[in-house]
């Protein structure tokens, strides 16, 4: 990777670099811009067509569920809904408890009489399993096996009884896990002319553009315009994940601009870290504010950063 001096020599076909020096002024002192908040719309459970009530769980403690390509673990804690494994992730806590309570108060459409062996209803290879504990009801062991003639699936509660569940009650089991996430976002839509100031550091060099440098300006504001993550390595940035995505302060770029929004100056700082696939397509970055890492074209980071291919090799 170059430095910024380099890159300034390499980059003059695309605009005329600002002035260089420290590092000291590179972040903006503006209020930032608000992030946009990616949440899924939950799906309530159903119940109609399935009137046997075969659970009422008030007061769950933990649930978790899981099939053959993956395991999710959640517990309950002062009334929300978190991941067990990192209680920082952000967890939609209306699409979690729609899901939760297709199983909390789980309905049947009917009881199987007399039923021969689990295997029978592909109950003791369970397609999926469900693991709830409620601290009034204790714990309960959901497998959930092949489906009917009517494409309803066959249940059972600590292999015990066997019922039929609409296939909505089974298939709520979201192994989406994006989608069960909070995930931090922008929206914004910058022209040229909306840019008071923009800088872009690297090892301790910051290269600074004004709204003289109107070529430069467009190509940023291009790519602030279509910095709107949707894929993300991390929900919540681990030190290991931050060096792997090469976001450390000594090795990541960082980006600061003050801009014109709805007649108030506002500030965006984003931190780009290294390529996120084999084929150099993708960029991590960490929009200040945020602890995730997203990833995004690199063309939109090249954008941002007013940056050719050369200089990001």
């Amino acid at each position: 990777m170059f430095g910024l001096a380099a890159v300034c020599a390499a980059a003059m076909a695309l605009t005329a670099c600002g002035s260089s020096g420290g590092a000291k002024n590179a972040i903006s002192d503006a209020p930032r811009v608000e992030l946009t908040k990616l949440i899924n719309d939950p799906v309530p459970a159903d119940f109609n067509g399935a009137p046997i009530e075969v659970l009422s769980m008030d007061n769950p403690i933990d649930f978790s569920y899981s099939s053959n390509e993956a395991d999710m673990i959640f517990e309950m804690k002062d009334g929300v809904w978190l991941d067990s494994m990192d209680n920082a992730i952000p967890l939609n806590q209306e699409m979690f408890a729609a899901m939760a309570d297709n199983f909390l108060h789980l309905h049947a459409v009917s009881e199987v009489t007399d039923p021969g062996p689990l295997s029978d209803y592909g109950l003791s290879d369970p397609v999926y399993s469900v693991y709830m504990t409620d601290s009034e009801h204790g714990e309960r062991d959901i497998s959930i096996g092949n489906q009917d003639a009517s494409g309803n699936y066959y249940l059972s509660v600590n292999e015990d009884k066997v019922y039929t569940v609409k296939p909505e009650t089974a298939e709520s089991l979201n192994f989406d896990y994006d989608s069960l996430v909070v995930r931090d976002s922008l929206d914004l839509t910058v022209a040229a002319a909306d840019l008071q100031s923009v800088s872009v550091t690297e090892e301790g060099k910051t290269t600074s553009y004004k709204p003289s440098d109107s070529e430069a300006m467009a190509r940023i504001a291009a790519g602030i315009s279509a910095l709107k993550p949707s894929e993300y390595a991390s929900y919540h940035i681990l030190e290991q994940e931050r060096t792997a995505a090469e976001l450390t302060s000594d090795m990541r770029k960082t980006f600061s601009a003050e801009f014109t929004q709805n007649g108030e100056t506002k500030s965006l700082v984003v931190y780009v870290g290294g390529f996120a696939d084999a084929d150099e397509t993708q960029k991590y970055v960490q929009i200040d504010g945020s602890e995730m890492i997203a990833v995004v074209d690199r063309t939109v980071a090249d954008d941002l950063l007013n940056a050719s291919e050369e200089e990001e090799q």
